[in-house]
């Protein structure tokens, strides 16, 4: 979010507790900020941020939600920056790609340097439960 909106956490956390304060945010018990209900941030003379950005850039298209797109944004959400692609096309070009262990392979061998093992329980977690696969934590990993 600090890449997207161009502060750090320290100035975006300042914001948030400023808006707090003005009535326009609040924190709920987990840590989530929302905004009040009924609070309009423009009659409190706040501005978007990076409105010159935002204005001089052109919403982009959003992509087809496929399978493979997910994947690959799934990747992303890791933080794998390289061979995303190369990644995507191995695991979809399998034979069972419904099969955890394929996946395990995909990550573990074919994927080695690109994906740590913490991407990889991250990765083989969220894929499996999103897409009811069997999976066992266990029987891959040793912790």
């Amino acid at each position: 979010m600090t890449r997207i909106l161009g502060s750090s956490y320290q100035s975006l956390n300042t914001e948030a507790l400023k808006l707090r304060q003005l009535g326009v945010l609040e924190k709920d018990a987990d840590s989530i900020w929302s905004l009040v209900p009924g609070a309009d941030p423009a009659m409190f003379g706040i501005e978007v941020i990076n409105s010159d950005l935002a204005a001089s850039t052109p919403p982009q298209p959003e992509s087809p939600r496929t399978l493979e797109n997910e994947f690959r944004d799934l990747l992303r959400n890791v933080g794998i920056k390289k061979a995303v692609e190369a990644i995507t096309d191995i695991y979809f070009a399998g034979d069972d790609i419904w099969d955890i262990r394929w996946l395990y392979r995909v990550l573990s061998d074919d994927a080695r340097g690109f994906v740590t093992e913490g991407q990889c329980k991250l990765i083989m977690g969220y894929w499996a439960i999103t897409n009811g696969m069997p999976y066992e934590h266990e029987d891959f990993f040793e912790d």
